[in-house]
């Protein structure tokens, strides 16, 4: 397991493949072991038990990070995950194991997936491959693990920190009404959003949203379109209150727009705050502002309420 892996804190579902097979495999029973450890590791491991963990190698077992580094024996083992878990989160994760390869009957490689989330439930995947050896009471323990250094988690499950924003929004200020809608996109992996800005006597605004995964950047990237003409590109940073964005693009009049944008979630994920600052349209400075974002209830009558009407 990489060092990288001292950061997660949410949990993924497990899934354990290896273990089904024919009734006329010969290997079906030492299958059901290896499958039978694979959830004792996962509930060791999401419990904070680094001793039930250890436990799992033999004696010599090693674990060889991808920095070339090797945990090597039951006492490094034990303390490796001690010190994994003594961060204020006890981190969680899952496997999705892959393959089986019988060496002989006692000797078995399982290659397979090992996933975990950082603390901004950002995913984190690695493939790894271990070495299985049957013990003499027929039971079975790891004798080596071996991380792969890439990140191989898909763009879906890189998006998981911000699904807290799917669902309904709104903004109040300054006698606007924004009503915000984010769902997960039905064409790719994507969160799309929409907003509609209404204001008594104007014709309504609206705007699109897409919001992706930058693989070259490792970051949220979003586009947004209003419906005049303009649109917007930000790149998105984790800090320790929620997300920097930094947005550039163009305005519906061809005038270059820049700014700095914070995005603060409330730990309830009920509301947040959205903030910009240091803007400028054609080179003329905007003054900085803030606005509270607040879930709408879904499915009541209050919300349908206050839907503005299509256009």
């Amino acid at each position: 397991m990489i060092r990288s892996i001292a950061l997660p804190t949410a949990t993924l579902l497990l899934s354990l493949a290896s273990a089904r097979s024919q009734d006329t495999d010969p290997h079906k029973a030492s299958l059901e072991a290896l499958a039978a450890n694979a959830q004792k590791y996962v509930d060791a491991h999401n419990e904070g038990n680094p001793q039930a963990i250890a436990k799992l190698f033999i004696p010599e077992g090693e674990i060889i990070l991808n920095s070339g580094e090797i945990v090597s024996g039951r006492g490094e083992i034990e303390q490796f995950y001690t010190d994994l878990f003594s961060g204020e989160k006890r981190p969680r994760a899952a496997l999705e194991s892959g393959s089986v390869r019988f060496i002989t009957p006692k000797l078995a490689i399982e290659d397979g997936t090992l996933h975990v989330t950082r603390p901004t439930g950002e995913v984190i995947s690695h493939h790894y491959t271990s070495t299985q050896v049957q013990q003499d009471d027929g039971t079975w323990l790891t004798a080596s693990i071996r991380d792969e250094i890439d990140d191989v988690a898909p763009a879906s499950q890189k998006l998981q920190p911000l699904e807290w924003l799917i669902g309904d929004w709104i903004i109040e200020k300054n006698g606007l009404r924004t009503f915000l809608t984010y769902k997960w996109s039905d064409d790719g992996p994507f969160i799309d959003g929409k907003a509609v800005t209404e204001m008594a006597g104007e014709e309504n605004t609206s705007s699109t949203y897409r919001i992706g995964w930058n693989n070259n950047r490792n970051n949220f990237i979003s586009w947004a379109f209003d419906s005049f003409g303009g649109h917007i590109i930000s790149q998105w940073t984790k800090n320790q209150n929620g997300w920097l964005l930094r947005t550039s693009g163009v305005t519906a009049d061809g005038e270059a727009n820049h700014s700095t944008q914070t995005i603060e979630p409330d730990p309830s994920l009920q509301h947040y705050t959205w903030s910009t600052r240091d803007q400028t349209i054609g080179g003329n400075s905007l003054p900085d502002g803030s606005a509270r974002v607040v879930k709408r209830p879904p499915n009541t009558k209050a919300a349908n309420e206050t839907k503005p009407a299509k256009k």
